[in-house]
């Protein structure tokens, strides 16, 4: 599995049940900022993501460092088929991190909470990529 940048690149993932909240809390005039940062309550590594998900699933796969140059042409390859893998554009979005600027407030900031953890959620949610999908055995073992 190719690793972009070292997989160095930083997220603050936030699940879409927070976001939608901080979204109706604005709407509803809760909050009077013209720009707001939306971040979940911790900071991933794009290879931690990776490897959180492999640890999920039940996956082992090999995390290998892609260089630049490899990355785009093989990203400009995808491009031509119908539903490309990556693409140029992502791998140049892939360089930046995906964390509070500081330029503006955070939800945190202006008392919009994000709690949901990485972890936890991507549990709920990736079940059709073990073996077995919704029938796993892990699944089978909770409810049993």
């Amino acid at each position: 599995m190719p690793i972009y940048y070292e997989g160095k690149t930083k997220f603050a993932p936030i699940h879409v049940t927070d976001l939608t909240k901080i979204i109706f809390d604005i709407v509803e005039g809760k909050v009077d900022e013209q720009t707001i940062e939306c971040i979940g309550p911790e900071i991933l590594s794009f290879k931690e993501i990776i490897l959180k998900l492999l640890k999920t699933i039940d996956k082992k796969r090999l995390l290998v460092p892609l260089p630049l140059a490899l990355a785009k042409i093989t990203a400009k390859i995808f491009e031509i088929m119908p539903n490309p893998l990556i693409t140029v554009d992502q791998i140049k979005l892939l360089k930046q991190d995906n964390v509070p600027s500081g330029k503006y407030k955070t939800n945190f900031e202006l008392g919009l909470i994000a709690n949901r953890i990485f972890d936890e959620e991507i549990e709920k949610y990736s079940y059709n990529w073990r073996d077995g999908g919704q029938y796993s055995k892990d699944k089978f073992l909770k409810k049993n």
